[in-house]
């Protein structure tokens, strides 16, 4: 198992140091050049030397024979390639999907946390949400049964109406039913190419045991976040952290799930050893204003240094000056470590580094464009990636599939077209339902029929048990129904929690 915390040295281009040997012998020849004693000692006598050479004072001057031999060492240092930790490829997905299971029950209104563990709960869920800013999070409510409140999504204003309108009397039946919820959760994951993160927020698990709970959360890393006043033991054990009222328990929450996620990530995408030698081209830097003159030329070398700290994109003359010293690779680099991904695409001369960047940035078009450029393995595996995020599911299908003949055991393209594969399915079938919908007779009626007296007109809202157990209902109810929040989820919880006991009665 790769753990982003195991630290190994090692050199990534051991042969490089075998030029340290020529170094060390030339800088042996040249020292010993300049020794007097050395080269006038076979010449004139040793007794008539010692009066002959003149000793330089004691200065501050720096021998450039040394300056010249440590840089030469550092360089053949860098260029060895030392290392000690990994990093994953530039297309895995950079945060952990979560998802949260919230008790709702009755016990979550006691006030021993102001203003009520149910109320600080949500706050704390709030602040999570905000320090994983991008990353895929969906929320559960459960009580005596487990609802999906919100699948996976990347926008967490999505989330908070629904957070916000959360309490006890929505809640079908009272109850601490937290194996469903993780349950429920880890359906909601399944689909995901590595184990996510199921985060229970609740003041306990009742009379639940571990076992059952950590099975239904099958391969996914289960973490709880207890919000009570009193250190109650929970079955979780050391997967259990303790409310604060300060932000430590969030940062101690966004760790655990980073750290898990990036050890499964590894395990199922492999990991790759982070070249650590430009390191010690800033000792090189140093070593090289040792041979300038005070004055204007060390000023000229400052300069240089501050420009490269630009982003070249920001204006013209900048731009102008940047590219006097740096490669457009180089350019699209700096912008690229920045994060600044939009001006790296443009930047960059290498197509792969261009399509990373622009996949980077959302734009998708332009990713599929670069990648559809490169004749390679880990090109064509990209092109995949980017088809796949324009929703070109057959070209992206096509992409993965030309990256299994090439390498039949390659993991990810496996995973990536599964995942694909999956998504064309169910736009299929959608297509065919909509395509039977529309040739339906016109006097077919809905299972059940609301009206929102609130809405002026009383417009008529339709409502099946499908419509409200399928995995994207919320999102998609979210855009249509026009009632508010709590009057949504509440009526989605009735539903959910009856429709179970109908399926069961008509088998």
């Amino acid at each position: 198992m790769h753990d982003a915390a195991t630290i190994s040295f090692h050199l990534l281009r051991p042969l490089w140091l075998v030029a340290l040997i020529p170094v060390a012998a030339v800088f042996a020849l040249l020292l010993r050049r300049q020794n007097a004693r050395a080269q006038w000692g076979d010449v004139i006598a040793p007794h008539l030397l010692d009066h002959l050479i003149v000793q330089p004072g004691r200065g501050r001057s720096v021998n450039a024979l040394y300056l010249v031999a440590a840089a030469m060492v550092l360089g053949t240092i860098a260029l060895s390639g030392p290392t000690w930790r990994r990093e994953l490829p530039p297309f895995v997905e950079d945060k952990a999907p979560l998802m949260i299971a919230l008790a709702a029950g009755s016990s979550m209104s006691e006030s021993d946390v102001a203003p009520s563990r149910l109320e600080r709960a949500k706050q704390k869920i709030g602040d999570l949400l905000a320090a994983r800013a991008g990353a895929r999070t969906g929320l559960i409510a459960y009580a005596g049964t487990a609802h999906l409140v919100m699948p996976l999504t990347d926008d967490r204003s999505v989330i908070a109406p629904f957070l916000a309108a959360l309490t006890p009397g929505l809640m079908p039946s009272d109850g601490k039913n937290v194996t469903s919820a993780v349950a429920l959760a880890a359906q909601s994951l399944a689909t995901e190419p590595v184990a996510g993160t199921i985060l229970v927020v609740a003041d306990d698990l009742g009379a639940a045991d571990a076992a059952p709970i950590r099975q239904a959360a099958g391969r996914n890393n289960l973490v709880m976040l207890a919000v009570t006043a009193s250190a109650t033991s929970e079955p979780l054990g050391s997967d259990v952290v303790r409310v604060s009222v300060d932000g430590e328990d969030i940062l101690r929450l966004e760790r655990r799930i980073e750290t898990r996620f990036r050890a499964a990530e590894g395990d199922a995408f492999g990991t790759r050893w982070r070249d650590e030698g430009f390191w010690l081209l800033l000792p090189l830097a140093l070593l090289s204003l040792l041979w300038f003159r005070r004055g204007t030329t060390v000023a000229w070398v400052v300069a240089f240094v501050l420009l490269t700290q630009v982003s070249p994109s920001r204006a013209g003359e900048t731009s102008r000056l940047a590219n006097l010293w740096l490669t457009p690779d180089q350019q699209g680099r700096l912008a690229f470590d920045r994060g600044d991904y939009r001006a790296a695409a443009n930047l960059f001369a290498d197509p792969m580094w261009r399509g990373i960047s622009a996949y980077r940035a959302y734009d998708f078009i332009v990713a599929a464009q670069e990648f559809s450029r490169i004749e390679t393995l880990e090109g064509t595996f990209a092109l995949g990636n980017a088809q796949a995020q324009n929703h070109a599911f057959e070209k992206a299908i096509k992409a993965y599939d030309d990256v299994l003949k090439v390498q039949p055991g390659h993991l990810a393209a496996k995973t990536n077209r599964a995942i694909v594969q999956a998504a064309l399915d169910a736009q299929e079938a959608k297509r065919r339902k909509q395509e039977q919908d529309d040739s339906a007779a016109p006097d077919q009626k809905a299972d059940e029929m609301r009206v929102d007296p609130k809405q002026k007109g009383g417009k008529t809202i339709k409502v099946t048990p499908q419509d409200v157990t399928t995995a994207g209902a919320a999102e998609a109810w979210m855009r249509q129904v026009q009632t508010s929040p709590a009057d949504f989820l509440k009526l989605k919880f009735a539903i959910q929690a009856v429709a179970p006991a109908q399926e069961g009665a008509s088998r």
